[in-house]
């Protein structure tokens, strides 16, 4: 899969810069022959113009160039002819008159006379001709030129492409290679989450059908792994939907002003209990008042998620902490800390990836699965904001910063 997709990319990162290779080569030939083209009708201009002036040929070209002027009548009879560097017979002249004219007071073109290719110009005056022709052997050098070397350069230019598309196809690829890893990863770590405690739900379930007859308080045991099982996974399975929602940019938020302060202290008192009963302390402390435009059962879900996280992972008689305010740029700020083992740089890089643990040993003994901080990542970016995660002196802190929810994704306004 990931080779076909870099060949792929290699084939057609080569055929595009192929394509603006040949494109700056068609422009550059066509600029330098269309310059030399100017060149050739200028030298012409300029000769009819001072047709007057009795000045010889040469004056009006340089020195590798030919030039004829010449005066015929309508009929094509020769008046008077001036030339440099070049012959043309009356009877060319007066061909090229006969077959340009029809009828026109002026006109311009390129034609091939006794095996030469000239280019020329003509204007009708007081009832006669005036004619200027010159050479194209410039012209059909810087040809023959662009020629030869256009085609040496687009082949070693080819060649020399095909290391920069490989580059590029691997730059390119890469983040398309790191999702579908990424994919595969969780559907394994998913698969790996459900298949525990549906073989234990099994377990319980195949010890109480071998004892019809006991009774259900005989069998609580059993029946009490089944349910706590059972909303393992309902947590896991509501955490899963919510990311592939988020995935596929389906949630949307129900946003009105709310006093943040009040609901999140309303929170805090909830939590205050069940953290004491823990054997931990909670302390929390926030500026009143603040108002916020926000999804209030979201911003919920993630606060839950936090303090969940800093419960399991701080140790009986830790302290865990909450505070609410705004900082300098006037953003909401929430910070939930807690005291416990740090955590490692290599950890804090992937704390927030779906299914990471940063102790996998202890995810039975938590109850966690690795979506909680995931979770809370998405929500605060539903919310236009950011989540960031430090640690030391045995303190970890997480820092959500809050923005404008409309200019976030997912804001039903």
């Amino acid at each position: 899969m990931q080779k076909s997709l870099r060949l792929r990319f290699l084939v057609i990162s080569w055929g595009l810069l192929m394509f603006l290779l040949c494109a700056l080569c068609g422009g550059i030939s066509a600029f330098l022959y269309r310059t030399e083209v100017s060149k050739s009708e200028e030298v012409l201009k300029t000769a009819i113009e001072n047709f007057d002036a009795k000045e010889p040929a040469g004056v009006y070209t340089d020195a590798g160039r030919g030039l004829v002027t010449a005066v015929l009548t309508p009929s094509g009879r020769l008046l008077g002819c001036r030339t440099w560097r070049i012959f043309v017979s009356e009877s060319n002249l007066a061909m090229l008159v006969r077959q340009s004219a029809g009828g026109s007071d002026q006109g311009s073109g390129r034609a091939e006379l006794d095996g030469q290719v000239v280019r020329y110009q003509y204007v009708k005056h007081l009832g006669q001709y005036w004619v200027a022709v010159t050479d194209c052997g410039e012209e059909e050098s810087v040809k023959d030129l662009i020629r030869s070397y256009i085609v040496w350069f687009l082949v070693l230019g080819g060649l020399l492409l095909i290391p920069v598309s490989f580059l590029l196809s691997q730059w390119a690829s890469k983040p398309i290679e790191a999702a579908w890893e990424k994919q595969n990863d969780f559907v394994s770590d998913a698969t790996h989450e459900l298949k525990t405690p549906l073989a234990v739900i099994t377990a319980d379930t195949a010890a109480v059908l071998a004892n019809p007859d006991a009774t259900v308080g005989s069998q609580a045991k059993w029946l009490g792994s089944i349910r706590g099982e059972t909303t393992r996974m309902a947590g896991l399975v509501t955490g899963l939907l919510f990311l592939a929602k988020v995935d596929a940019d389906e949630i949307k938020l129900n946003v009105r002003e709310e006093e943040i302060s009040e609901l999140v202290e309303g929170l805090c008192m909830e939590w205050e209990a069940d953290i004491f009963e823990s054997g931990k302390q909670f302390d929390y402390e926030m500026t009143h008042g603040l108002l916020y435009v926000c999804d209030w059962e979201r911003i919920r879900q993630m606060l839950t998620e936090l303090l969940d996280n800093a419960v399991k992972y701080t140790p009986s008689g830790g302290t865990i902490r909450l505070i609410l305010n705004r900082d300098r740029k006037q953003h909401l700020r929430i910070v939930v800390s807690n005291e416990g083992e740090e955590i490692t740089e290599k950890d804090l890089e992937k704390i927030f990836d779906r299914f990471y643990r940063v102790d996998p040993s202890r995810a039975r003994e938590t109850g966690g699965y690795g979506l909680g901080l995931c979770v809370a990542k998405c929500i605060a970016q539903l919310h236009g904001g950011t989540i960031t995660a430090e640690s030391g002196n045995g303190i970890n802190v997480f820092t959500v910063v809050l923005g404008d929810v409309a200019n976030a994704r997912g804001g039903d306004r």
